[in-house]
């Protein structure tokens, strides 16, 4: 008997979970990855500048319209998408199975192509394994393919437990205020061992003016201990960030978002840390365009 390398194929995964799905015929199916390394992406003519896979997890409005706009050629013939976004290499994190209804209305033509807007849904049964099974994208060149056979090789926790971020890497974390109040208010375990291992440089995004904060921690709760403060009333106490809130009760929910730029050690010294903090400052400008006024 051979021996199989990988866990499974999507095929054998998808198989059996919507009945409707089953009898499709395989030659109107398409494997569809979605990598997109454009700084600016205009979707349904706003444009973006954060990465495809942060429009999915955080704007999956603009994610759908992203994946339904599609030049005609490509999908005329094609009644269902077996929906993928690009990860490291190869890796490609399963996101659900869609039914293409047909086309909703042209579009302006793209390099002499007609384009259009699809109308694209999204059909049950699948949802036990969305967001949870990796697989190798067979010649990455390909972005669009037929229902080609793709091996399994991870299935993962997901992105997303009970409304939040799964803890996956300190380079990952990216919380809005209503996600890092509901992690220090309800205790979370897993977060709180995380953020309580270490210090960081943190900044903190203003998403309605572009706006950046640049902050350290260095105390021995590490990130957890500062954070803490934050998730109280979303400004911690410095003071241009208080002065939003001030403006508008809901600023802090509406618009900040908290991400780490640098892990520092649980033992660092203030001068230490501050030092780090000033450099940032300095690379991303934030004293003269952002809320730093020191």
């Amino acid at each position: 008997m051979e021996r199989k390398d990988y866990i499974a194929t999507i095929q054998e995964l998808l198989k059996g979970r919507n009945e409707e799905f089953d009898k499709a015929d395989v030659e109107r199916i398409r494997l569809i990855r979605h990598k997109d390394s454009r700084k600016e992406k205009n979707i349904g003519g706003k444009i973006y500048e954060n990465s495809l896979y942060d429009i999915y997890l955080y704007e999956n409005d603009a994610f759908m319209t992203y994946q339904s706009e599609q030049l005609v050629k490509k999908f005329k013939n094609v009644d269902y998408i077996v929906s993928f976004i690009g990860e490291e290499s190869t890796s490609s994190r399963f996101v659900g199975v869609y039914k293409n209804y047909g086309v909703l209305h042209m579009l302006p033509d793209y390099k002499g192509e007609s384009l259009a807007r699809f109308d694209i849904q999204e059909i049950s049964g699948f949802e036990l394994l969305k967001e949870r099974v990796i697989i190798a994208w067979n010649n990455p060149v390909q972005w669009l393919q037929h229902y080609n056979e793709m091996p399994v090789i991870r299935i993962d926790r997901g992105l997303m437990e009970n409304n939040l971020p799964v803890f996956v890497r300190y380079e990952d974390v990216m919380l809005s205020y209503t996600q890092l109040k509901t992690i220090i208010n309800s205790n979370n375990p897993e977060w709180k061992s995380r953020l309580e291992s270490c210090n960081c440089i943190y900044l903190i995004l203003d998403k309605s003016n572009g706006k950046q904060y640049v902050g350290s921690t260095y105390n021995t709760k590490g990130i957890w201990g500062r954070w803490s403060e934050y998730a109280k009333n979303g400004h911690g106490d410095d003071v241009e960030l208080k002065k939003c809130i001030d403006s508008d009760p809901k600023y802090a929910e509406k618009n900040f978002q908290w991400c780490i730029l640098e892990t520092l050690p649980i033992k660092i010294l203030q001068d230490q840390a501050i030092e780090r903090e000033s450099l940032y400052k300095r690379k991303l400008g934030t004293r003269i365009y952002g809320h730093n006024k020191n």
